[in-house]
């Protein structure tokens, strides 16, 4: 079967009609990006500006259940020859918090991106790639995390005090045995650290 101009299809064409997230309707918008003082280039964008994820965006080729099926095989394929590309693997090198931090949400790392006024911060990587339906997520100032000494994989949670949000921080091991044992990076109004919080974590289901 040839294409629509008359050649032969090639391996990388196919595989990127597979990943391809407008087949299914959806649109990832500065996947790849133009780096300043190099216009006739682009590069994959992993991070280094903003970029969107729009459900829902135009007429959809293939139902999201079929191409969901499909990413499934895909990575199943790369693990069975010990291929790594999840967050965890993919990022683990290009920043010294990269595939450390963890969304309490959906389990997933967070990813660094340049936001607003070039700030940067971490997100979680399904709310980047899928959106808010896939998970609300989470996203912490980079600002924040100077100083912290994260070693291990580690779960990061909003706490509000007195109306200011902070942050605490859980080892993923201790989070995934249902322990919450928490450290607030942030003071409140009278200079005082917020106390640690050591307790079971529960889950609410809205119904």
């Amino acid at each position: 079967m040839k294409t629509a101009t008359g050649t032969t299809w090639e391996s990388g064409t196919i595989n990127g009609m597979l990943c391809n997230e407008k087949y299914k309707g959806d649109f990832h918008l500065q996947k790849y990006y133009t780096p300043e003082n190099k216009r006739n280039h682009t590069r994959k964008n992993n991070g280094e500006v903003q970029s969107y994820y729009i459900s829902e965006n135009h007429e959809l080729i293939v139902w999201p259940e079929v191409w969901e099926k499909v990413q499934e095989v895909r990575e199943q394929r790369k693990r069975d020859r010990n291929i790594g590309q999840d967050s965890t693997m993919k990022f683990q090198n290009r920043y010294p918090l990269s595939g450390m931090l963890i969304c309490p949400y959906c389990g997933k790392t967070l990813r660094r991106r340049q936001v607003y006024k070039k700030k940067i911060q971490w997100l979680c990587s399904t709310y980047i790639e899928k959106g808010v339906k896939a998970c609300k997520g989470i996203r912490i100032d980079d600002a924040e995390l100077q100083g912290l000494n994260i070693t291990e994989q580690t779960v990061i949670e909003e706490v509000v005090k007195n109306g200011k949000k902070h942050y605490c921080y859980t080892r993923k091991a201790d989070f995934d045995c249902g322990i919450r044992n928490s450290t607030v990076s942030a003071e409140i109004e009278d200079g005082s650290i917020l106390p640690s919080v050591n307790r079971p974590r529960r889950t609410v289901i809205k119904l």
